[in-house]
């Protein structure tokens, strides 16, 4: 019955004329004459692999995205992003949420599905509803070509979680706090309640229940399902100093506040805004906004110019193409939080930061840093690590605190020699680069503790094995952990 009902989801497909990609379970390819073998002999791999017969030397053959491994992985990330908010719209046709299924995709050049092999592992499943998620499956790879194109296709193996299940609550305990609605309710002393914690409980809209509390310091109203901030929170709570309503549906022009000198950390993280609201301004003492995973088409720093306290803003995941110059105006920041964004370029005028100590561009685009960074000599941390990066400017001679430095997973070809000019520099991590020798720089700074050289070319498969073991041996001697 079950192989019945198989064949019959890939005639339906065929004339439903859904699909130039073909898919199948993979403990059925004998049975429908295909060969898994025959398909990864016919598709190059993503990445290069080293092969290793016996009686032979080893060899290396050649990925479909070798010279373009970072705008791969930036690219398999984004169809990642629209294959869960694929699933999670349509999360109601599926017979199982939080089903693990394993994936042998075979891409045509043009980006097509030429064949994808699915098992799911789970043993549990009817025929039914194998049938369900094939027809999801199916109907996503129809629709979602693989958006970066190549020579002669490829072919990758993945593991994907189909739907996700509920959390298990996590519950904040401590004096002072309530975690429940129904103690909320019960309480006789709302006066001694500092934390409320209304984390995961699927609430709609703020109950009025929040307000019985005169001295509560810290809402926690995260993962709801809440679409809008009413400014009574900030009225009515004259002491609230933390609030978060991470990974909400709140929507552009639903935030709201009243003018307050109460309020000094916001999250605002993982909702469905495109810009900072402009009613973040009315928070007058705030300090720290955290605005990232949200889709911000531009960042639009008005709300935040007269925010004299603000030293910590977080835009991980936001979308972002390019900083404005306008972040000069954002003078009180002492940490900025970039990370996993599409920057390109960074403005001149991210070296007005001055106070800046901690600065995150990890994950971006970028091929270089601007020499004005060297004007930030407050700069203790610098994570620069996954990007296109391949030197630094002489300049950062001038970063005399700088700490930590982490440049890991860049182009860098050989070690820069600025580094031996960091007065200050502890731990370095050089480690996924394009190293071809070993780089003599790190001898010259004397504070570092700390180093990582792993995957770069000039080891090899065994860094203790390869001509530079003395160099590392050395480095040991000095007190300076290396990790390769």
């Amino acid at each position: 019955m079950k192989s019945i009902l198989l064949c019959l989801l890939l005639l339906a497909l065929v004339n439903a004329g859904q699909a130039q990609d073909r898919i199948a379970l993979l403990r059925d390819t004998t049975r429908l004459g295909i060969s898994p073998y025959a398909l990864q002999q016919r598709y190059p791999s993503t990445h290069a692999r080293i092969t290793a017969r016996p009686g032979s030397m080893t060899s290396s053959k050649p990925g479909a995205f070798d010279n373009k491994g970072k705008q791969f992985l930036d690219t398999l990330n984004a169809v990642q992003q629209r294959f869960f908010r694929f699933i999670d719209a349509r999360k109601k046709r599926l017979p199982v949420l939080g089903l693990v299924v394993e994936t042998q995709e075979y891409v045509n050049a043009d980006g097509t599905y030429d064949q994808v092999l699915c098992h799911f592992l789970t043993d549990t499943l009817s025929s039914e509803q194998e049938l369900a998620c094939l027809t999801l499956l199916a109907e996503w790879y129809a629709a979602n070509p693989f958006p970066l194109k190549s020579k002669a296709g490829f072919w990758r193996q993945s593991h994907t979680q189909l739907g996700s299940t509920k959390q298990k609550r996590k519950i904040i305990r401590g004096p002072g706090t309530i975690n429940t609605l129904a103690t909320a309710r019960q309480t006789d002393r709302p006066d001694t309640v500092k934390v409320l914690a209304l984390n995961q409980l699927d609430l709609v809209s703020i109950p009025d229940i929040v307000y019985r509390f005169p001295n509560l310091e810290e809402l926690d109203l995260s993962t709801n399902q809440l679409t809008q901030l009413p400014a009574r929170l900030t009225s009515d709570l004259p002491r609230l100093r933390r609030l978060s309503v991470l990974r909400n549906d709140i929507p552009d022009d639903s935030v709201f506040f009243t003018k307050n000198k109460h309020l000094t950390a916001l999250n605002l993280q993982g909702n469905k805004l495109t810009r900072i609201p402009s009613s973040v301004q009315l928070n007058r003492k705030l300090e720290s906004l955290w605005m990232g995973n949200n889709n911000l088409s531009e960042l639009n720093t008005r709300p935040l110019h007269s925010l004299r306290r603000l030293n910590d803003l977080n835009l991980y995941n936001a979308g972002l193409s390019r900083i404005p110059a306008s972040i000069k105006r954002l003078r009180h920041l002492t940490v900025l939080d970039l990370y996993y964004n599409k920057l390109t370029t960074l403005p001149k005028q991210l070296g007005k930061l001055k106070r800046l100590d901690q600065l995150a561009l990890a994950y971006n685009d970028l091929t270089e840093l601007p020499p004005a960074l060297a004007k930030l000599k407050r700069l203790q941390q610098l994570y620069a690590h996954h990007n296109r990066i391949s030197q630094l400017p002489p300049a950062f001679t001038r970063l005399r605190n700088l700490q930590k430095l982490d440049l890991g997973n860049n182009w860098i070809t050989v070690a820069p020699p600025v580094l031996a000019s960091l007065p200050a520099l502890s731990d370095l991590d050089i480690a996924g680069n394009n190293l071809q020798e070993f780089p003599t720089v790190l001898f010259s700074i004397k504070p570092l503790k700390r180093v990582y050289l792993g995957s770069n070319p000039l080891f090899g498969q065994e860094a203790m094995s390869s001509p530079y073991a003395p160099q590392i041996r050395q480095l040991q001697a000095r007190q300076t952990e290396v990790f390769y």
